[in-house]
């Protein structure tokens, strides 16, 4: 069995797949949010290095010297563009420096630096073998700085909760954490590559990079998957986000208290205290929203809340808190600006935990799903 050309055609599918992936991101999307350019330029600088390692390993590069060893570094952008995705996803970039500047200037001085080594060597000033000592320590640097970031990356995921707890309010993180799991595991591999290339006698480049870009690829096919799964509604949990939380979405809808012969003016007053709080800070849109959490921050006990949530809505308080999740899926169904999104990203980003309650949800409040909804109201919005 040819276990370099396995190798090979596992490494240039991952870079294909890089690329499709990306051009496929920049054809769909009306608008590309900061996080979203991050993470695909963190896959494009995978599969380019993917790409060259390639083309160098089957020789398309050899006809010349000086061009086969004229290789960009793309490996300095890969961890550090995955470290400012996560600034920017986790909205911390004013507490954390994304480093976008110092990760270009290593990547030029790098480039710079490979340039003038050839010019030395073609000059006879030095030997054709220093080049393979320059690729080692220009890998042990450039693994030194990705390391770096990687820390970095660990630390705000896994001891810094506290800097982007409005994520965490809407969103399960355990997908970044696989992704950095996976990204713990390419980056061993790029030390033991590296180890290899210095201590053994064997085992030296292409063969000690195997594993390392076998890894790399694998890592790609994960984003891809999660393109399918989880990415699309990612990008439009962005975007909504945005218009939904920071602002731009007005106040939410308002609820008609029901009449009551039992209600008093001090319940009205207290109810209506109780409304705005929900409506104007918008908290029906936190999934993790409970009758107990809400108690406790109006002051008043669960079950006297419970009573005056019937008594003035004519709804239990799951009920009453989904109605104003399904109006505001309502409304951003509703408007044309968001009929590319998904149903589902609009579903969760009004407060739903998962597809099955939101469309139990928006079927008993709004009589139609909301599939249904969206296809009535198609012709509006053309």
């Amino acid at each position: 069995m040819d276990w370099t050309a396995i190798f090979n055609f596992l490494m240039i599918a991952g870079a294909v797949q890089g690329f499709i992936f990306n051009i496929a991101t920049f054809l769909t999307r009306r608008r590309l949010e900061k996080p979203v350019i991050f993470l695909n330029l963190f896959v494009l600088f995978i599969s380019l290095n993917n790409l060259q390692s390639w083309c160098v390993d089957k020789g398309l590069l050899s006809f010349n010297y000086y061009v086969e060893h004229f290789v960009f570094p793309w490996y300095v952008l890969i961890v550090p563009f995955f470290y400012t995705f996560l600034v920017y996803y986790l909205q911390i970039e004013k507490r954390k420096l994304p480093f976008i500047r110092l990760t270009l200037t290593i990547f030029f001085m790098e480039v710079g630096c490979r340039i003038a080594m050839l010019y030395l060597i073609s000059r006879g000033i030095m030997d054709r073998e220093d080049i393979n000592m320059y690729d080692y320590l220009e890998d042990l640097v450039t693994l030194v700085y990705s390391l770096v970031l990687f820390v970095k990356c660990i630390r705000i995921i896994y001891k810094y909760d506290s800097l982007y707890r409005p994520i965490l309010t809407f969103d399960n993180l355990n997908w970044v954490k696989t992704f950095m799991k996976l990204g713990g595991v390419v980056i061993a591999l790029w030390l033991v590559a590296i180890l290899l290339n210095i201590f053994s006698e064997n085992i030296k480049p292409p063969y000690s990079y195997y594993p390392l870009r076998i890894g790399s690829s694998l890592l790609i096919y994960w984003v891809g998957y999660q393109a399918f799964f989880q990415y699309v509604l990612l990008k439009d949990r962005l975007a909504l986000r945005e218009f939904v939380r920071v602002g731009h979405g007005g106040s939410g809808p308002q609820i008609q208290p029901a009449q009551s012969g039992q209600s008093n003016a001090k319940h009205s007053r207290d109810f209506e205290k109780f409304d705005a709080l929900i409506r104007e800070e918008k908290k029906y849109l936190d999934p993790y929203l409970s009758l107990d959490t809400v108690a406790e921050e109006v002051i008043m006990g669960s079950s006297t809340l419970s009573r005056l949530v019937n008594q003035h809505s004519g709804k239990n308080f799951s009920d009453y808190i989904n109605s104003y999740r399904v109006e505001e899926a309502c409304r951003l169904l509703s408007m044309k600006e968001f009929a590319p999104y998904t149903i589902v990203s609009i579903g969760l980003e009004c407060g739903f935990n998962s597809k099955s309650t939101f469309y139990n949800a928006f079927k008993k409040f709004a009589g139609m799903t909301p599939t249904q909804y969206r296809r009535n109201m198609a012709p509006i919005l053309q």
